[in-house]
């Protein structure tokens, strides 16, 4: 009995074969990705100072809690050089100094905050932000959010201190004697902790991210080009399934990205010492890259009747995906519903992933999440991909 994987070796024998004698595949898969990253990591990575901003303070409840808050923000070793504070009388005057451009973000802290979180019944506290300084509002944001967790212990310990007849006038003294008025204020794993996201980084991984879809386009433009010079007249002639060609090929294109992503990634960390985060969850990331990359090509090159179509839908796509998920331009320096929309595309899936995993220090766990939704991308796009390529074979 034959073996019904030796068609696919012969044709991705083959194919992988062109491709090492095409001087442009070497160009394309190896040298301009890793140009360019190395390019973006002298001109933006290294040791440079990280940014800093100023955050507003609007304090309307008097109390110790606020004053508390800022002194334990300036001692952080995370924030230590990061932020500054300042103060405004009220809220208006905060959100126009915040529109103005004259501080990044402010946090509001209604009148009686700090009795209403002593007393045990909570407290809400506002965060005004600016597109224009999202460092700004990531910080703030953060802070609120370990103020949430600080006021929910301290809530907690009161209502237990009290049902366990605690005096109301004593509750305070006795939480905060016991140990429960929550803890400290800190920002570990916060994006922006020891600054911003290593920019050499993150533009390294959008050219590795880029440049998968031109290496898989080149395996799925020569189905055109072999069938413009009569090569696939041949292979259907040969006792072989039809979607052996396409799979072979669909495999060459996966195995090429991914070497050229992984090549741009281990030059990117030899040259400069920058860490893109836990490995196992960069090679996830970039499995699933390569392979959705290879799918989407496809789906482009079967929507082709010309070489010439092939190509100027690959780049077209490629482009407009590394656009609208982050390749090229920051995702936070995006508009907020262009934010929204880069999270359905691979890229930008892939640049959120990477981003956690080189800035917070977590595990492959933290990114199967983003590694399913583009593999399951690659899976829709890979079923137009091989239906409309069948056609066009069988045609």
């Amino acid at each position: 009995m034959s073996n019904p994987l030796r068609p696919l070796r012969v044709v991705g024998g083959l194919e992988l074969r062109s491709r090492a004698r095409d001087g442009t595949a070497l160009l394309v898969a190896l040298i301009a990705p890793i140009m360019l990253a190395s390019l973006f990591g002298l001109a933006l990575g290294g040791d440079e100072p990280p940014l800093s901003t100023t955050i507003a303070i609007v304090d309307l409840d008097g109390g110790e809690f606020p004053a508390s808050v800022q002194r334990e923000a300036l001692e952080s070793e995370e924030l230590e050089g990061l932020v500054a504070f300042t103060t405004y009388p009220d809220e208006a005057a905060a959100d126009a100094a915040v529109d103005a451009g004259e501080v990044g973000a402010a946090i509001v802290f209604p009148p009686g905050f700090s009795d209403s979180v002593g007393s045990g019944q909570g407290g809400t506290v506002s965060v005004l932000e600016s597109a224009d300084a999202p460092l700004a509002g990531v910080i703030a944001r953060s802070m609120v959010d370990q103020m949430s967790a600080l006021v929910e212990a301290r809530t907690l310990a009161v209502r237990a201190s009290l049902a366990a007849g605690v005096l109301a006038e004593d509750v305070q003294i006795f939480v905060e004697e016991n140990g429960a008025a929550g803890p400290p204020l800190s920002l570990a794993g916060d994006p922006v902790a020891d600054g911003a996201v290593d920019m050499g980084v993150y533009y390294g991984a959008g050219m590795a991210v880029l440049f998968a879809y031109f290496v898989a386009g080149t395996s799925a433009r020569s189905l055109l080009t072999e069938r413009r010079n009569g090569t696939l007249l041949r292979l259907r002639a040969a006792p072989i399934p039809v979607w052996t060609v396409v799979a072979g090929k669909g495999v060459v294109g996966f195995s090429l990205a991914l070497l050229s992503m992984v090549a741009t990634w281990l030059t990117s960390q030899w040259l400069f010492g920058t860490s893109w985060g836990d490995p196992a969850g960069v090679l996830l990331l970039f499995v699933a890259h390569a392979f959705t990359a290879t799918m989407i090509v496809m789906l482009a090159a079967g929507s082709a009747r010309t070489d010439a179509q092939a190509d100027g839908l690959i780049l077209g796509v490629s482009f407009v995906l590394a656009f609208l998920g982050g390749s090229l331009v920051p995702l936070y320096n995006l508009p907020g519903w262009l934010q929204s929309v880069a999270l359905i595309t691979p890229n930008g899936r892939v640049a959120a992933g990477l981003t956690e995993l080189s800035t917070t220090g977590a595990g492959a766990s933290a990114v199967w999440g983003a590694a399913a939704v583009v593999a399951l991308i690659g899976v829709l796009a890979g079923t137009g991909a091989f239906w409309r390529l069948r056609r066009g074979l069988t045609a």
